[in-house]
């Protein structure tokens, strides 16, 4: 009888353990995060005193907690951002994964409690308005998220670590984006779901102006449907984009100053204008071989910022990307006028400056897809979605110029035949 009551109450209490455990209703990382920050190095001495980050409050959320620390003097929260590797590391370094279930494998569980280890790691953001904040989620974002069109002019961002919620841009309020980010994570896949969506959503009114500066590897396939009204491969052809861009942007100003409104959405006008650069790095003058070269480029930058300064009202939206984050690669009038900004991992900091105007990219995990959304107001770590070939081949398909497509077809049904050579051919040459 007593070995029942003493086993039953160290299963219960076992048990009970598990539960708490599981369920996250304890709590350590607070103190686990101001020590870890400690021994980062992280405390300021003044005098014969110690200057700590002190919490002031703390919060439970679905997705796990969120701490606010007030930060001592002499310390900025780039310090504390160029930490986060290491308070994340330090938070998976100790936590186990505890399932107990109530079956004939149940002693075996208890006996091997000690040596599960944990399969889901946290994960960690940061950001500072006047308090230190950090976000501790218990299970980490997802590396794939699938494609979702968006609706009108929304298109797809991807998904946040917010309860899951699937984030979409707006280019009715934030008409400019810059892009950033290094080879292969994920920029090129963001360019074709933004512009897959923008025509299957607003077909008749979607207006392309695509230049692709990788040699047309990118954006080739929308060459032949209806709303590309042009597409640039080349610095020339780059330039006659653009300024066929600006005059068709002035003949809009002048209809909408006809009509005596303030921009297209009080002139009843539907029809909006994407002007999408690929690699803009390679319109950076100080790049140029020759003097003809520079002058090109100096006249496709000064395009590119009256676009961004007067487009807006007009309904032009200029999006531009590039995957070499240097000082002088985003037009300066450009990067002002653009309040929307997506940077998928980059290679330092210097660079995560150029693209966001503030560190963190370079912290982002080495999953493609994983960047970081900045607006005015707020900044996010998103998973942008995956969208497949067969997805922007059977969206785009219905809008191939038709002449385009009877080409295709008498291509197909009467293939030009080869003509053999010819053994004796009468050459005539003037005498």
């Amino acid at each position: 009888m007593l070995f029942e009551i003493i086993t039953t109450t160290i299963m219960g209490g076992v048990a009970a353990k598990a539960f708490i455990a599981k369920q996250n209703l304890t709590d350590n990382d607070s103190g686990k995060i101001q020590r870890i920050i400690s021994l980062s190095g992280l405390n300021v001495k003044d005098g014969k005193d110690t200057l700590t980050t002190q919490l002031v409050r703390k919060q439970k959320y679905e997705w796990g907690w969120e701490y606010k620390y007030r930060i001592p003097y002499g310390r900025s929260f780039e310090d504390y951002a160029a930490k986060q590797k290491h308070i994340e590391d330090g938070l998976n370094n100790r936590r186990q994964q505890v399932d107990l279930k109530i079956d004939k494998n149940f002693f075996k569980n208890v006996l091997q409690l000690n040596k599960t280890k944990l399969t889901n790691q946290k994960e960690i953001e940061m950001s500072f308005d006047g308090l230190l904040c950090i976000r501790v989620y218990d299970s980490p974002l997802p590396s794939t998220v699938d494609y979702i069109p968006g609706h009108e002019w929304k298109v797809p961002v991807g998904q946040t670590r917010d309860q899951n919620a699937f984030k979409f841009h707006d280019f009715e309020k934030i008409p400019h984006l810059v892009l950033g980010g290094a080879t292969r994570y994920g920029k090129s896949n963001f360019i074709n779901s933004m512009i897959t969506s923008l025509v299957h959503s607003e077909p008749e009114h979607t207006h392309l102006y695509l230049i692709d500066l990788k040699g047309g590897v990118e954006l080739s396939d929308y060459e032949r449907i209806k709303q590309t009204e042009s597409i640039a491969y080349e610095p020339e052809e780059a330039l006659a984009t653009l300024k066929t861009v600006y005059d068709r942007m002035r003949e809009l100003q002048e209809e909408v100053r006809r009509k005596g409104k303030k921009n297209v959405q009080q002139a009843g006008i539907k029809d909006r204008y994407f002007v999408i650069v690929d690699e803009v790095g390679e319109l950076n003058p100080a790049e140029a071989i020759t003097r003809e070269e520079k002058a090109i480029k100096i006249e496709c930058q000064r395009y590119m910022s009256q676009i961004a300064r007067l487009g807006a009202g007009l309904g032009f939206r200029q999006i531009l990307a590039t995957q070499y984050p240097t000082g002088d690669v985003i037009p300066r009038q450009c990067k002002q006028n653009s309040d929307a900004k997506l940077s998928f991992r980059v290679q330092s900091a210097v660079a995560s400056r150029v693209v966001l105007d503030n560190e963190g990219a370079e912290c982002l995990p080495q999953i493609t897809g994983r960047a970081i959304y900045q607006t005015a107001d707020k900044r996010e770590i998103v998973q942008t979605p995956y969208i497949t070939n067969q997805i922007i081949k059977e969206t785009i398909e219905p809008h191939i110029r038709l002449h385009e497509l009877k080409k295709e077809e008498v291509n197909n049904v009467n293939p030009t035949p080869q003509q053999p050579p010819r053994a004796n051919t009468v050459t005539f040459e003037k005498a």
